[in-house]
């Protein structure tokens, strides 16, 4: 029997339903599936553009002004 191969959608709560209609020289009964989830080519070179973009964090993550400041809590091992 031939490998069935199928686009589908996983979806955030990372669930996937199947119903799919085999072909006709695929056996009844019993049997074992084997699932392979690989991303589309186009999923990861989106993935990779998206890591490229630059600032888009910029102005959400901030530092006080004395944060190389010692702490009080270590003061006895230093």
């Amino acid at each position: 029997m031939n490998p069935v191969t199928m686009e589908v959608v996983i979806t955030n709560d990372h669930k996937l339903n199947l119903n799919i209609d085999l072909p006709k020289d695929c056996p009844t009964g019993a049997a074992i599936v084997t699932l392979t989830v690989k991303p589309k080519p186009e999923a990861v070179q989106s993935m990779n553009r998206a890591a490229e973009i630059r600032g888009l964090g910029k102005g959400k993550v901030w530092m006080s002004e004395d944060f190389d400041a010692p702490l009080d809590d270590f003061a006895e091992y230093m």
